[in-house]
């Protein structure tokens, strides 16, 4: 105890000895420090800068396209609000567990989402399996914030091109609304005819006849149907819009077509803008979050209270709060809940590890995870609601009722459905600038956190070789992530991005949970990782019971269901009713199959690497390395003030030779008997070393197993 005191005291002051050089001893990399509330606490690797840029970033990163065209896609399919029972379900006892694990392990250790794995290092090819979900969903969400600057440019003209028919991408089917199509008739010299349709004379005609859709052709003369939408028939302009004129989209997935030059650009415009944030480091984006990040929010909000004033929009939300209660015995659905959840929440893409790792040591991380999770269901219920105001609105408009409406998925919602809504209000055009940059920044803020995801994991996996060359990994990851994103600005390039959507960020994901609750909580131990969790925010998650049961049992069983159910409601892709080729569904399933193959692949290496008689190579890696812990010195030495060499100094004298005053490690070297006593026990027990063995004692590394 005398010795304990002594090292504590030491401690509480900066030490004003002269010390030999410090040299480098595992993954310490750092002198003793002097830490304050001033500038960072890890002075190499970094910290944010407040602890609202963190939360900020985290919001604009987990709030992300999903939560705009996926989650109300799914009420419209599956009973409206009735989904959100479910959905809550998941993200308490499925999502937020992992949730927090991911955001605790990264500020514990303070590293990138490969290099965390020291945690177990039998399962690091979960980490190399984040960083590829992060880099393919960049590349794929980045060609969808090409479209919305697109669309951004588009919009900056009086009339947008998209609320009325007549232009050379538009076809026969093109329908505009009642109310507009009649001025814009007028205004473009046409005739209203007695039957509701729009003549237009002296059109150069290049399609044939078709009686069928009101749609009349003479020499010189062309009409459009102006009522009686009908979804089977006719097309909106905002759709022929999208389909015709932005993407130019090929007749099959086999015919790539030319590159569409205007969307490389956008593409290109985007990635200069994520390497113009990350060039400089992580705290440049924290800086810029606040503009980016909450933008859009407010923007969501004028935009939601705007549509509230339009009519039929509370018919919308009527439908939306309309309970449905049959579909919660569909197990289908609490499949797809289920894997949206680890969706919206960005689980196991290594941005929540990268997130984490650059906080303070001792950031209660604990209330962010809840505020964070709390803050993403509030903007996802807004989300669907806002979605749904829209429909209502367009279903006036279209004079159907709400049940005929037809939403296809989720692209349809946001870049036809909204956009068609959108070109109803007054000043047009300012709306539409407003909502494409909300999109635009949505992604950008998503997507800058799975780039900085991947620099991160990069730099911290090989410290010695790319961590004083940050800028170039950066302009190298950026470069190659935009190569990689021309194929989607094909007209082909669609289908490609719906191939990569509907089978990356899905139930691989489930799947990499599974493995990462099992490594975390069964081989680590439960009661390991909660005395992390202490070290950190000085005091035990409560109850501590129930996150033991939670993190052993109910997590690895809803997953195991989520992916149970998902497998069984599988279906062969398909897109209005266009059916992809088979042998897309074999690429599919490789594209998801990638990640997962890294964890098998990485631990079959890794043991036939690791040196040793078989129980020494099990051993080795499924207990945490030596350097596994707090990244500076300071924290270790708040437990293990041995393995700082500062602090051996100051208290070497008061040990008798050839002994090592070693305080239990948190971690446990009696794993069996792992409780809160123990843990919160500071009773030293003295271990005999010969000379030749070295002075610093490894971490002790029992685990669970």
């Amino acid at each position: 105890l005398t010795v304990v005191c002594i090292i504590k005291c030491q401690f509480n002051f900066k030490l004003e000895i002269d010390l030999p050089e410090y040299e480098r001893e595992g993954d310490i990399e750092y002198p003793f420090e002097d830490t304050d509330d001033v500038g960072d606490e890890n002075k190499i690797r970094g910290n944010w800068s407040s602890r609202g840029e963190y939360l900020i970033s985290s919001l604009g990163f987990i709030f992300g396209i999903g939560n705009i065209w996926r989650l109300p896609y799914l009420c419209y399919t599956y009973g409206g609000s009735t989904l959100f029972i479910p959905y809550f379900v998941m993200v308490i006892f499925a999502g937020f567990p992992l949730f927090f694990t991911e955001l605790a392990l990264g500020q514990f250790a303070s590293i990138g989402c490969i290099s965390v794995w020291k945690v177990v290092p039998l399962f690091k090819g979960v980490g190399i399996a984040m960083f590829l979900v992060s880099s393919i969903i960049s590349i794929y969400y980045n060609a969808i914030a090409s479209w919305s600057v697109f669309y951004f440019m588009s919009s900056l003209q009086f009339v947008l091109p998209w609320a009325e028919c007549g232009h050379e991408w538009n076809t026969l089917q093109c329908w505009a609304s009642d109310r507009d199509s009649y001025l814009s008739c007028l205004n473009q010299n046409g005739t209203v005819s007695d039957n509701g349709s729009c003549i237009f004379a002296d059109y150069n005609l290049l399609n044939s006849i078709d009686t069928e859709m009101n749609i009349i052709e003479s020499a010189g003369n062309l009409t459009f149907p102006v009522r009686g939408f009908n979804f089977d028939v006719d097309v909106m302009s905002s759709s022929e819009f999208f389909q015709n004129k932005v993407l130019s989209v090929s007749d099959s997935l086999q015919n790539i077509g030319s590159i569409k030059w205007q969307l490389t650009i956008c593409l290109l415009v985007t990635w200069v803008m994520i390497f113009l944030v990350l060039f400089k480091g992580f705290k440049s984006f924290g800086k810029i979050a606040y503009f980016t990040v909450l933008t859009p929010f407010i923007i969501f909000v004028f935009l939601f209270v705007r549509l509230l004033s339009l009519p039929g929009s509370f018919a919308g939300l009527k439908y939306f709060f309309t309970p449905k209660w049959s579909y919660l015995l569909d197990f289908k659905i609490w499949g797809e809940v289920g894997v949206h959840t680890f969706y919206t929440l960005s689980l196991c893409t290594g941005g929540l590890v990268t997130l984490g790792s650059y906080n303070r040591f001792h950031n209660n991380v604990l209330s962010d995870a809840w505020f964070l999770c709390l803050s993403d269901c509030i903007f996802s219920v807004l989300s669907c609601c806002g979605a749904f105001s829209a429909i209502g609105f367009l279903c006036y408009e279209m004079d159907i009722p709400l049940d005929r409406f037809k939403l296809k998925d989720g692209l349809h919602l946001v870049f036809e459905i909204l956009p068609e809504a959108i070109a109803k209000l007054p000043v047009a055009p300012l709306y539409a600038l407003f909502y494409f940059g909300m999109v635009y920044f949505v992604i950008l803020n998503t997507t800058t956190v799975f780039v900085e995801t991947v620099v991160s994991a990069l730099c911290d996996e090989f410290p010695e070789r790319l961590r004083r060359n940050h800028r170039h990994v950066v302009t190298f990851t950026c470069s190659v992530l935009f190569c990689l994103g021309i194929p989607f600005c094909t007209q082909a390039g669609k289908y490609w991005l719906l191939l990569f959507d509907y089978f990356t960020p899905t139930w691989s994901l489930v799947i990499l949970a599974f493995f990462e609750i099992m490594a975390v909580s069964w081989i680590y131990g439960v009661d390991n990782f909660l005395d992390n969790i202490k070290w950190m925010i000085r005091f035990y998650p409560a109850p501590y019971i129930f996150w033991k049961v939670l993190w052993k049992l109910i997590c690895p069983f809803l997953y195991l269901s989520i992916l149970a159910f998902a497998w069984f409601a599988y279906l062969p892709l398909e897109q209005n009713n266009y059916q992809f080729p088979k042998w897309t569904n074999f690429v599919g399933w490789c594209i998801s199959l990638l990640p997962i193959l890294m964890v098998p692949l990485t631990a079959l290496l890794k043991f036939c690497f690791t040196h040793g008689t078989l129980p020494q190579r099990w051993r080795d890696l499924l207990c945490p390395e030596d350097d596994w812990g707090p990244a500076l010195a300071i924290h270790r030495a708040e437990y293990y003030p041995f393995q700082v060499p500062e602090a051996r100094r100051l208290i070497a004298p008061t040990i008798p030779e050839g002994k090592v005053v070693e305080s239990t490690h948190l971690n446990g070297r009696n794993g069996t008997t792992n409780t809160k006593e123990s843990k919160s026990s500071s009773s030293q027990v003295y271990t005999i070393r010969s000379r030749t063995t070295p002075f610093l004692p490894s971490f002790d590394r029992e685990t669970a197993i």
